[in-house]
């Protein structure tokens, strides 16, 4: 029996959103909630009481990419596992850290993903505290990324990030600078453009931003709503 699956935002360790979803909607074990980055929990040592709750609201699977808010030292810390058929890292009994440049499936629909981006305040943050240097992919990371990419692209339905493509920041009132040397959101250009009019894409989400905005019909922000799919 296939469950559903639900693509959400930026959470930032708040549980507020998913007591709304738990009120509105009756969840079932096999639904699965893909977070598009900056879900926070894995934050401190105190991120296995977030997990228990975390499990408590939510009785399906919780998924997430990783974004620039996250601590990235302590994420790396977890081994690593096979999930639907991609790498991750396994952060409670039924939530799962989403590796960079993975392939999932799930319910018989191919998800790639690929997190992280470049803190616009990282200036105003304490590096190994708040604020950690790998939440920039790297470039051994950006290539893995781009060989599964070319791979399975005519087999992929779902694209999820956290950082969008380079073009969806002109349809976005909440801008965030962007460093002259930081490339990464051009490369999410040529990914868009390289998977767009493959025959089994439906959409791609990503977070960052703090919005929930369609750009194209297959380009979303997500951020407070929860789509399902």
């Amino acid at each position: 029996m296939n469950g559903r699956i639900f693509i959400t935002g930026d959470k930032h360790r708040t549980f507020v959103p998913l007591f709304w979803l738990a009120e509105k909607e009756t969840l079932h074990p096999s639904d699965v909630m893909i977070i598009a980055g900056d879900a926070g929990y894995v934050w401190d040592k105190d991120y296995i009481y977030d997990m228990e709750s975390l499990q408590q609201v939510f009785p399906g699977t919780i998924a997430f990419v990783d974004g620039n808010h996250e601590n990235h030292a302590m994420l790396n810390e977890f081994p690593v596992e096979k999930w639907n058929g991609g790498n991750v890292h396994r952060v409670g009994e039924r939530i799962f850290h989403l590796m960079r440049g993975e392939i999932y499936d799930i319910y018989e629909k191919k998800f790639f993903v690929f997190g992280g981006a470049r803190s616009v305040d990282k200036d105003r943050r304490t590096e190994g505290v708040s604020w950690w240097k790998e939440e920039e992919p790297t470039s051994e990371e950006i290539e893995h990324g781009q060989n599964v990419l070319h791979q399975f692209a005519d087999q992929i339905a779902y694209v999820i990030t956290h950082e969008p493509p380079l073009f969806a920041r002109s349809s976005i009132r909440r801008q965030k600078s962007l460093d002259e040397d930081y490339q990464f959101p051009l490369i999410l250009n040529q990914w868009y453009q390289s998977i767009e009019n493959q025959p089994n894409f439906r959409k791609w989400f990503f977070g960052h931003m703090h919005v929930d905005q369609e750009i194209t019909e297959k380009l979303l922000g997500v951020y407070h709503k929860f789509i399902e799919i």
